[in-house]
C-alpha cells in the first residue's frame, strides 16, 4: 500500500507521514467546516429567510476586514504556530456554546446571525492558516508533487462531514452534529504541533531579526497588490470568482428554501449534495486535474469553471429549476475545489516570496470576503429594492461571467511575464558580478576613418562600406592606394574595382611594377584587365609574357577567371598552353618555387578546369603546408569537379582553414546535399568530419540542403543532429527567411525525447551492472565507465538540439531565456524556468519533455518513467546489441572496447559480423579484432 502511494502521488522516501500528517489535518478542517455549515445555513434560511442572506454577506466583509487588521499586527509579535492553536481552541469553543444553544433552543436572529459569520470566519481563516503552514513545510517543487495529495483530504473531509451532517441531522437533530464538530477540530492540535517538531528545516525560511519583520509587517499590502499586474489581475479573478460564488449559492438556497420548509429535511438536502458534490470533485482532482494542468497549463484551466457556469446559466434561462440549480451549484463546488483550487495556488508560484506572503492571506480572507460583500450589495439591490425574483440574478451572473473571463486572460498574460521577470532576475546576477567592458564602439564619418583611421578601422570599413560607397567617398578611398599597409592597398582596389577612374588606373598601373605583394598585384592585375579593352591585345600579352614571374602568374589567375565562361578568350590568349607550359617548367626546374607561386598556379587551374591539370591539384591536396593546401582546396572547388569532394571534406576537422573549405565545397553546388547524406548514413568519416557536415549543406542554400539538413535531425549521431538543428535556427533567425512546418519540427523534437530516455535507460543498465558487478576486473569496469560517459554526452547534445528545434516554432527570445534559466545555478531559477517552459509548450510534447528537463537540469534522484523501453532495453546485452546496430561512430566504439573484455560473447555474434562489413574502417578492423580475441 505504502509503495502503490508513492508511485503514484510521487512521494519520495521521508515524506509520506508528514504528508499524511498534513492529509489529516486538512481533512478534519474540512470535515468540520461541512459539519457546522449546513446545519447553520439551515437554521439561518429556516428562521431569517434567503432574503436576509445579503446582510449576512456584507457583514462578512466587514468582519473579515476587522479580523485582518488585528490578525495581522498579531503576527508582529506571535509566532503563526500558536495563532493557530488560539484559533482552533476558540473555534472549539464557539462551535461547543453554539451546540449548547441549540440544544436549548436559544435561536434569536442575532445568534444566528453570530454564527453565521463565525463559520464564515473559520472557513477562510483557519484553511488559510493551514496553506500557509504547508508552505513552511514544504518548498515549491515539493509542494508541487504533493499538494495534490494533501488536497484530497479536503475534498474527502467535505465527503465524510457532508454525509455525517445528513445522517446525524435527521437521527439526532442539529446540535449532537455541533458538538462532534467541537470535539474533532482540537485534534488538530496534537498534528499541528507534531509537524511542527519534525518539519525539515532545511526547507523552512531562516527568521529574520526583529527589526525587519516589523518593517515587512509595516508594508502595505495594497501596494504590493497594486504594484504587481500579476497579483492585480490574481486578485480581481479571485474576487470575482466570489462574487459569482455567492450569487450561484444564493440561487441555490433559494429554490432550495421554497421547496423545501422543514429546517431538518434541508439540512439533510444541503448535507447530501455538498457531499456529492465533493464525491464529484474527489474524482475530478484524481484522475483529471493534473491530466487537465499538464495539457492545458494552468492560466487555461482557470476558464473551464466559469465556462462550466455559463452553461448552467444559459440552461436555466430556459428551464429555470431546481435540478438546473443543482447542477449549476454542482460545477461551481466540483470545479472550485479541484481543478479551479489548484490552478489558483500554483497561479501565484511566480510571486516573489515576499510579495506573496505579504498578499496571499490578504487575498485569501480579505478580497475574499469583500467580493462577499459585493455580491450581498448586489443581491440587496436586486432582491429587496426592485423586487425581483431571484432566477433574474442569472443575467447578473452572465455579465460577471465575462468579467471574469477577460481577468483570467490578463492574468495569463501576467503570470507568463512574472516567470520571465524571475529568470532574468535569476540569470542577471552573473552580469552585475561580472560587468563587460563596453564595447560600444566610437562613432566617426566615413571619411575620418578613410583619412585617419589604423589599418584595422580602415578595413573593417572598407568590409563593411558595401552599397552605402558614393561619389564623395571614390577620392579618399583612391588616396588609400598610397597607404603602407599593402592589406589596405588590396581592400581600396576591391571597393573602386567597378570605378573606372584615370588617378584609379594610373596609380594601379604603378602597384604592378612596383609592389611585391602577391595580394595587391592580383587585386590590381584584375582591375586592369577589366578596365583594358578586350581588343587591346598588346597589353594582356605583355601583362602575360612579363619579365617579372608574380606578374605574369598573376595575369594568368586574372586571365583564368576573366575566362571561366568566355571560350573566345581561351582560345585567343591561349590559356591552356600557357597552363601547360608553367607545368613543364615546375616539373623541369630542380627549384623549389615559392608557395605563393604555386599558389596561384592551383587556384588558376581551378578557374580553368580543365582535366587535364587536375593531377596537380590533387598532390598538394594532400599538402601539410597549410597555406598551400587552402589554395589546392580552392582550386578544387572552382574546379567543382566531383572527384575532389571527398578529399576537401576530410580538410574540414582542420580549423585554420575550414572556412575555405566550406567555400570550396559550396561551389559544388546541388551535388553536395546527397552525397553528404549517403556519408554520414554509412559512417565512412570520422566524426571530427561529420559534425561540420551541417553547416556545408547550408551553405548550398537550396530546397534539396533543406531536406538534406531536416533528414540530418534523425541522424544516429546526437551531435549531428544539433548541429542540424543550430544550423537551422541560423537559417531561420540571420535574415534568410527559411521557414519549417511545426508539425515536421515537432516530429523531431519527439525524436530527441525518445532518443534521450533511450540512452538514459541504457544508462541506468550499464549504472546497474557496475555496481552488482565484482570489482575484480577493473579494466572491465573503466570500459562500461568510459561507455557511460558517453552515453550521457550524448544526453548532454540531444537536450542541446531540443532547445535549438523547439526555437524554431517557439519565440527566440523565451526559449532562450527558458534555456539559461535552467543552466542557472540556483534551483529556484531552475524551477522558474520549467514552470515557463510548462506554461507556453504543446500539451503533447509536455508529458514527455518536462520529465526529462527537471532529471537533466535539476538532476533529481528520482528517475525519469522508462517503462516504455522495458520490453526492448532491459539488459546489458540489449543494450550492447542495440548500440552496436544503431549507435554513433563513438558509442559504436567504445561498446566494441567493451565487449573485447566480456568472457562470454556470444550474445553479441550477430552484430559483430554484421560490422566486420562497415563502411567505417576503424569500425570493422575493431570489430574484427573483437571476434578474434580470446575469451
Amino acid at each position: 500500500m505504502v509503495d502503490l502511494l508513492k508511485k503514484t502521488f510521487h512521494i519520495r522516501d521521508g515524506e509520506l507521514k508528514i504528508a499524511l500528517y498534513m492529509q489529516l489535518y486538512i481533512f478534519i478542517i474540512i470535515t468540520v467546516l461541512l459539519l457546522v455549515k449546513p446545519t447553520i445555513n439551515a437554521l439561518f434560511l429556516s428562521h431569517l429567510g434567503s432574503e436576509e442572506l445579503p446582510t449576512a454577506y456584507l457583514l462578512v466583509a466587514v468582519l473579515a476586514i476587522l479580523t485582518s487588521y488585528f490578525y495581522n499586527r498579531l503576527l508582529r509579535f506571535v509566532s503563526i504556530k500558536v495563532i493557530t492553536v488560539i484559533s482552533l481552541v476558540f473555534f472549539s469553543g464557539i462551535f461547543f456554546l453554539l451546540g449548547y444553544l441549540l440544544y436549548a433552543h436559544i435561536t434569536h436572529d442575532y445568534i444566528l446571525y453570530a454564527y453565521y459569520l463565525s463559520i464564515s470566519l473559520f472557513g477562510v481563516l483557519v484553511t488559510s492558516q493551514f496553506w500557509i503552514i504547508a508552505n513552511m513545510v514544504y518548498n515549491v517543487r515539493e509542494a508541487k508533487r504533493l499538494f495534490g495529495f494533501i488536497g484530497s483530504g479536503a475534498i474527502a473531509g467535505g465527503i465524510f462531514g457532508g454525509y455525517i451532517t445528513s445522517i446525524l441531522a435527521e437521527s439526532f437533530g442539529s446540535y449532537y452534529v455541533i458538538l462532534l464538530a467541537s470535539l474533532l477540530i482540537l485534534f488538530c492540535i496534537p498534528i499541528l504541533l507534531w509537524v511542527w517538531n519534525h518539519r525539515p528545516h532545511n526547507m523552512v525560511k531562516p527568521p529574520k531579526d526583529a527589526h525587519s519583520n516589523t518593517m515587512q509587517q509595516e508594508k502595505s499590502v495594497l501596494k504590493v497588490i497594486f504594484k504587481s499586474k500579476h497579483l492585480t489581475y490574481l486578485a480581481l479573478t479571485v474576487g470575482v470568482s466570489v462574487i459569482m460564488a455567492k450569487l450561484v449559492d444564493y440561487q441555490f438556497s433559494d429554490f432550495a428554501h421554497i421547496k423545501i420548509t422543514d429546517s431538518h429535511e434541508l439540512a439533510a438536502f444541503f448535507g447530501f449534495w455538498f457531499s456529492t458534490f465533493n464525491v464529484i470533485s474527489l474524482i475530478i482532482q484524481l484522475f483529471l486535474t493534473n491530466r487537465l494542468l499538464a495539457w492545458f497549463g494552468v492560466t487555461s484551466n482557470l476558464l473551464i469553471l466559469p465556462l462550466g457556469i455559463a452553461f448552467g446559466c444559459l440552461l436555466f434561462l430556459v428551464f429555470p429549476e431546481l435540478w438546473v440549480l443543482v447542477l449549476l451549484k454542482g460545477q461551481d463546488s466540483s470545479f472550485k475545489q479541484s481543478i479551479n483550487k489548484a490552478a489558483i495556488e500554483l497561479a501565484i508560484m511566480p510571486v516573489p516570496y515576499e510579495d506573496k506572503k505579504i498578499a496571499k492571506s490578504f487575498i485569501d480572507v480579505v478580497v475574499d470576503s469583500i467580493a462577499t460583500g459585493i455580491a450581498g450589495f448586489l443581491l440587496i439591490f436586486v432582491v429587496k429594492e426592485l423586487d425581483l425574483h431571484s432566477r433574474y440574478i442569472t443575467v447578473i451572473i452572465l455579465f460577471f461571467l465575462f468579467v471574469w473571463i477577460v481577468l483570467i486572460y490578463q492574468l495569463r498574460g501576467a503570470y507568463f511575464d512574472s516567470f520571465k521577470k524571475n529568470i532574468l532576475k535569476g540569470i542577471s546576477r552573473f552580469d552585475k558580478e561580472h560587468p563587460e567592458e563596453d564595447t560600444k564602439p566610437l562613432k566617426f564619418s566615413i571619411i575620418e576613418v578613410l583619412t585617419k583611421g589604423s589599418e584595422k578601422e580602415i578595413l573593417e570599413l572598407l568590409e563593411n562600406l558595401g552599397d552605402s560607397i558614393s561619389k564623395k567617398h571614390e577620392p579618399y578611398i583612391i588616396k588609400l592606394l598610397d597607404h603602407p599597409s599593402n592589406l589596405v592597398k588590396a581592400a581600396a582596389i576591391k571597393e573602386i574595382y567597378f570605378f573606372k577612374h584615370d588617378a584609379a588606373l594610373s596609380k594601379i598601373k604603378d602597384l604592378v611594377e612596383t609592389n611585391d605583394d602577391p595580394e595587391v598585384i592580383y587585386e590590381a592585375m584584375e582591375y586592369l584587365l577589366l578596365h583594358t579593352s578586350l581588343d587591346d591585345k598588346t597589353l594582356f600579352e605583355d601583362y602575360l609574357d612579363h619579365s617579372k614571374p608574380y606578374i605574369a602568374d598573376a595575369a594568368l589567375l586574372c586571365l583564368a577567371e576573366l575566362a571561366l565562361d568566355n571560350k573566345y578568350l581561351v582560345k585567343r590568349f591561349n590559356l591552356h598552353q600557357r597552363i601547360k607550359q608553367k607545368l613543364d617548367q615546375i616539373n623541369d626546374s630542380q627549384l623549389e618555387l615559392p608557395q605563393e607561386e604555386i599558389a596561384e598556379l592551383l587556384v588558376t587551374i581551378g578557374y580553368a578546369r580543365n582535366s587535364e591539370f587536375f593531377y596537380f591539384i590533387n598532390d598538394y591536396l594532400l599538402s601539410k603546408n597549410i597555406y598551400v593546401k587552402e589554395h589546392a582546396i580552392k582550386a578544387a572547388g572552382l574546379s567543382q569537379h566531383i572527384g575532389f569532394i571527398k578529399p576537401v571534406l576530410l580538410a574540414l576537422n582542420i580549423d585554420a582553414i575550414r572556412d575555405t573549405t566550406i567555400q570550396a565545397l559550396q561551389r559544388f553546388g546541388k551535388k553536395i546535399p546527397s552525397y553528404i547524406l549517403k556519408l554520414d548514413e554509412k559512417e565512412r568519416l570520422d566524426n571530427d568530419i561529420r559534425k561540420h557536415f551541417p553547416k556545408v549543406i547550408a551553405s548550398i542554400r537550396s530546397k534539396a540542403s533543406l531536406k538534406t539538413l531536416l533528414k540530418l535531425l534523425r541522424s544516429n549521431d546526437a551531435f549531428i543532429r544539433f548541429e542540424g538543428a543550430r544550423t537551422l535556427t541560423h537559417l531561420h533567425f540571420k535574415g534568410h527567411g527559411i521557414k519549417f512546418k511545426k508539425a515536421t519540427i515537432l516530429k523531431a523534437v519527439q525524436f530527441e525525447c525518445d532518443f534521450y530516455r533511450e540512452r538514459l535507460g541504457m544508462i541506468c543498465i550499464l549504472s546497474e551492472t557496475m555496481d552488482n558487478s565484482e570489482a575484480g576486473n577493473i579494466e572491465l569496469q573503466i570500459k562500461k565507465e568510459q561507455l557511460v560517459s558517453m552515453l550521457n554526452h550524448e544526453l548532454e547534445f540531444s537536450m542541446k538540439a531540443i532547445f535549438e528545434e523547439l526555437t524554431l516554432v517557439l519565440n527566440k527570445d523565451d526559449m532562450e531565456i527558458a534555456y539559461y534559466g535552467l543552466k542557472d545555478q540556483s534551483e529556484s531559477v531552475k524551477i522558474n524556468a520549467i514552470e515557463f517552459l510548462d506554461s507556453f509548450l504543446h500539451k503533447g510534447l509536455k508529458t514527455d519533455l518536462m520529465p526529462l528537463l527537471e532529471y537533466h537540469f535539476i538532476q533529481e534522484n528520482e528517475p525519469v518513467d522508462l517503462s516504455g523501453l522495458q520490453q526492448t532495453i532491459n539488459s546489458e546485452e540489449t543494450c550492447l546489441n542495440f548500440l552496436l546496430k544503431g549507435g554513433a561512430h563513438n558509442t559504436k566504439t567504445a561498446a566494441l572496447n567493451l565487449i573485447m573484455l566480456i568472457k562470454d560473447k556470444r550474445p553479441y555474434m550477430d552484430a559483430l559480423n554484421r560490422l566486420t562489413t562497415n563502411n567505417n574502417d576503424t569500425i570493422s578492423k575493431l570489430a574484427i579484432k573483437v571476434l578474434q580475441a580470446k575469451a
